[in-house]
């Protein structure tokens, strides 16, 4: 296989477009006497958890109660652990 020479010939009149600017926009830096706002550190994490196809089938329908609803399974996990720990 051999590559195509380029035409460049017909890109002469070639314009980049013109991006519009969002309405929603909202600016960079927050003040303008202080520079760069910093970013927050994410309060989410993940992380895998290794376990039996059984235990994890059962833990996808504690998400999920009977009675309608859904929990994700972040929220599952906090629940569980606050009544572990005798929070609930």
């Amino acid at each position: 296989m051999s590559r195509k020479d380029l035409n460049l010939e017909n890109l002469s009149d070639f314009q980049p477009r013109r991006q519009q600017e969002s309405q929603d926009a909202k600016p960079v830096v927050s003040n303008h006497t202080t520079g760069w706002s910093r970013r927050e550190a994410p309060r989410e994490s993940q992380f895998t958890v290794r376990a039996r196809v059984d235990t994890i089938e059962r833990f996808k329908q504690l998400c999920r109660p009977p009675g309608g609803g859904r929990y994700t399974y972040g929220e599952m996990l906090e629940l569980l652990m606050d009544r572990a720990e005798g929070r609930s």
